[in-house]
């Protein structure tokens, strides 16, 4: 995708109720098309802000976008898509519509917008004037990712490609007239005709919407740790009155970030040739046996792309907190335990805007039937959770939050594991019968905030 220059000077700021008037566009009328226009892309981010500007200023919301854009391999041209969905060049808009005599909102608008604005006419691909930037009725980004499948009865792990679905987004003025629906429906069609294996979302829909088109709610829980909640001491303290000190030092540069990543994505290899072999060993297959195991490579780009979000947001958004050399010197990627063995390590982001420090990924090493290697364990989770709490303190953020994190590191620290009711992972698999419908067959692991985007 192409930097978007230019810097907007106004800011939405109302959120009008909607009106259901007469449909702009038939259905039959309308396309999915990709764009890198810098002015197109940015009234994508334009029209989202309504939903998730959060009372961030639209100059500064559009500089986020542009500083993640221009600093990450993540949203670089060769992985990220802007989709729109628009009227083809020569749609023009309904009779109903256009006997109605109302702009888009029936007459309802953001502050500063002329609520009489009728859109007409089709969408010109190169058009960057507001008479055609009104014509973009919803938008899609996807980011190309690396992943993994293991097929049961292929006695393999392989490479393949993924891709992620964000910021599905159409403006509250085009609502209620099924172009969301559509816009998914077609953006399927379009992954079918790439080299894609799976594909997966975040639902802030409901668990059910996305099903229609192929992508099937997974689990979907976290573990909330507030940075008043005391933690339990180390069980080594509780049975043998000594602890084993677990000593844990910084995750503070892309050569040590990318040192884990890599062990873990072969980690997360072995663990899908693991679940292989035990499926293999099953005598006689169940009717709800596992049939695919898929993964979202582990890789730097995700991480590094999260962190120029954190960075921009304490710099920029939250800088009357913050320090400039806070900022350089103590904003890291997690906690590892100190020492050769890198197999144990905890990542976050952090998440000012929401008041979260976010686990990416929490790795520790198989557990072991000796009760000191558990009680060890237990002791690496819970300074992992100590060392989350004091980052969490440190940046001003309320709460620690675990997608999907274990149920007995929750009961190790005396949490509930709760139900997430928004950003409900969805995964579908490509060029298959059977796309997500049967998720007891297909099986999404490592499903963590990690992959999220």
């Amino acid at each position: 995708m192409t930097e978007a220059t230019k810097k907007p000077t106004t800011t939405p700021t109302s959120k009008p109720a909607p009106i259901r008037g007469p449909a702009p566009y038939l259905l039959s009328d309308l396309i999915l098309i990709p764009t890198t226009v810098p002015e197109i892309i940015q009234r994508t981010w334009t029209n989202n802000m309504e939903e998730w500007a959060k009372g961030v200023p639209l100059d500064k919301y559009h500089a986020r976008e542009q500083h993640i854009v221009a600093t990450t391999e993540f949203s670089s041209d060769q992985r990220l898509i802007t989709w729109i969905l628009v009227p083809r060049p020569d749609a023009d808009v309904t009779p109903a519509y256009a006997a109605s005599g109302a702009g888009p909102g029936a007459g309802v608008g953001k502050v500063g917008e002329d609520v009489n604005f009728r859109v007409q006419g089709g969408f010109d691909p190169m058009d960057v004037s507001n008479e055609n930037l009104e014509r973009i009725l919803g938008a899609v980004e996807t980011y190309e990712r690396p992943g993994m499948v293991a097929r049961v009865g292929d006695e393999r792990v392989e490479d393949v490609s993924s891709m992620s679905v964000a910021s599905v987004y159409v403006p509250s003025k085009y609502r209620h007239h099924g172009y969301g629906k559509l816009m998914m429906k077609l953006l399927w069609e379009q992954m079918e005709t790439k080299d894609i294996a799976f594909t997966f979302l975040y639902s802030d829909l409901g668990p059910d919407f996305y099903g229609d088109f192929g992508w099937t709610a997974r689990l979907s829980t976290q573990i909330v740790i507030p940075t008043t909640f005391t933690l339990p001491a180390p069980p080594t303290a509780r049975t043998r009155g000594s602890v084993r000190r677990t000593i844990l030092q910084p995750v503070a540069t892309d050569t040590q970030l990318k040192e884990l990543i890599d062990q873990d994505a072969l980690l997360v290899r072995q663990d899908l040739e693991q679940r292989l072999a035990v499926a293999l060993a099953t005598d006689e297959p169940q009717e709800t046996e596992t049939e695919r195991f898929v993964a979202v490579t582990p890789e730097i780009s995700a991480i590094q792309w999260l962190y120029a979000r954190a960075w921009f947001n304490a710099s920029v958004l939250f800088s009357k907190n913050f320090t400039p050399a806070m900022i350089e010197t103590s904003l890291k990627y997690g906690v590892s335990v100190s020492g050769s063995n890198n197999n144990q390590f905890v990542l976050w982001h952090h998440d000012f805007t929401d008041d979260n420090l976010f686990i990416l990924r929490w790795r520790l090493d198989p557990s072991s039937p000796a009760k000191d290697e558990d009680e060890d364990l237990d002791a690496i989770a819970l300074a992992f959770a100590e060392a989350a709490q004091e980052e969490a303190k440190k940046w001003k953020l309320s709460k620690i939050v675990f997608w999907n994190g274990d149920e007995a590191l929750a009961t190790l620290l005396g949490l509930k594991v709760q139900v997430r009711k928004d950003s409900i992972p969805s995964l579908g698999l490509l060029n298959t019968p059977y796309p997500g419908h049967t998720p007891a067959r297909l099986e999404w692991v490592l499903n963590q905030k990690y992959s999220w985007c």
